[in-house]
Parts: structure tokens; C-alpha cells; sequence
């Protein structure tokens, strides 16, 4: 829990500087999510079962460079693994994007926040008298969560500012701890399809 408090007071020192940013940004995902190596696990988000999940986030630009651009992110989402998990996430990024040119960049991020995990199977606690008791699955268990984020963002219509984005992006979860004894620590990789939109300051 002291680990989760800490979490939480990063979050509070970040979320001030939001408000001084001068351009924002809204974004939806739609997410396929497997538990895999990072990086080597990528590949299993085309062809393994589907694991679907749903992201939001807001960001704020922190820099006033219009090719190497710095964004604050808040970011919330939720996943449903089967047989392993349902997963509820919220934390802050610190992003770069690069703006390769007029339509298309590339961005990648890092996030530290909280998740909260209920598990997607029957968990036994044992008694005080002997005997075992069926643990309540929608109680969960609080979680620390680092995130590793990268991908590209494609500009629908280049000649204007208020122009939404395609998006594509790869995401490495860690979560902790999950069982101690012997995955302390659990990967779990997303792909992430959406649509950025920006928000400007009149």
C-alpha cells in the first residue's frame, strides 16, 4: 500500500502542469491484450485469442517545438483477459512525438500509475477454524502499473489544425505484484487502434 500511496502522489505533483498547456488532445482505443514478453510477445496480438479493451486519454502539450512536441497524458482504461483477468487502469505519461512530416509521427511514452485487477478465476482463502472460503472476485486487488508506449498517428486531412488522427500503437503493461511466490511482476502487451483529436486553444 505504501507503494500505491507514492503512485498517487506522483500523479498529484504531475497533474498542475496540465493546465499550463497550450495545445490538448482527446483520444479513444479499441485493444487486443495477451500476457507475453515484452517486445517478443508483439507478434501473438494478431493471430492469439481476443482479449478486448477499451482505452481513453487527454493530453497536454508541455513544449512549444512543433517537431520533437513533449505531452502530459492522463490516461484510463479497462481490459477483460479470459481465465486471468479484468483489469482497471489509470495513470500518467510523459510522451514524445515526432512530427516526421505533415501527416504522419511517431510517438513514445512512459506511464506510472495504478491499476486494479479482478481476477478471472475462483480464488480460496483458508479459514481461521480449517476449511477454505471462496474469495469475492469483485473486490480485486490493487496493483502498481508501468507502462511502455510507442506507434504512429496518421493526419486525415493535412491542411488543417483541427484534423483528426489515425492511430496505431504497441503497449507494454507491468503490473505488480500478482502472485508473489512466482509472477511477481505479470507482462501484459496491447495493440491499440483510434482516433486522436485535438483540441485548440481559441
Amino acid at each position: 500500500m505504501k507503494l500505491i500511496r507514492k503512485i498517487f502522489l506522483v500523479i498529484l505533483l504531475i497533474t498542475p502542469s496540465f493546465f499550463y498547456a497550450q495545445n490538448k488532445s482527446l483520444s479513444a482505443f479499441i485493444s487486443n491484450n495477451v500476457t507475453s514478453f515484452p517486445g517478443t510477445g508483439y507478434s501473438q496480438l494478431f493471430y492469439s485469442q481476443l482479449h478486448p479493451g477499451i482505452d481513453v486519454a487527454k493530453g497536454w502539450k508541455i513544449n512549444k517545438s512543433e517537431k520533437h512536441q513533449l505531452w502530459a497524458v492522463a490516461n484510463a482504461g479497462l481490459f477483460y483477459h479470459r481465465f486471468v483477468q479484468t483489469g482497471l487502469k489509470i495513470y500518467p505519461s510523459i510522451d514524445y512525438k515526432f512530427a516526421a512530416c505533415n501527416r504522419f509521427s511517431l510517438n513514445v511514452g512512459l506511464g506510472l500509475g495504478y491499476m486494479h485487477s479482478f481476477e478471472g478465476y475462483e480464488v480460496f482463502k483458508a479459514k481461521d477454524g480449517g476449511g477454505y472460503e471462496t474469495k469475492k472476485i469483485f473486490v480485486g486487488r490493487p496493483q502498481f502499473l508501468a507502462a511502455l508506449n510507442f506507434g504512429g498517428a496518421y493526419k486525415l486531412k493535412k491542411e488543417s489544425e483541427n484534423s483528426p488522427s489515425l492511430v496505431l500503437q504497441f503497449r507494454t503493461n507491468m503490473q505488480g505484484p500478482f502472485v508473489n511466490s512466482y509472477v511477481p511482476v505479470l507482462p501484459v502487451n496491447s495493440l491499440l487502434l483510434g482516433v486522436t483529436v485535438p483540441i485548440l486553444n481559441k
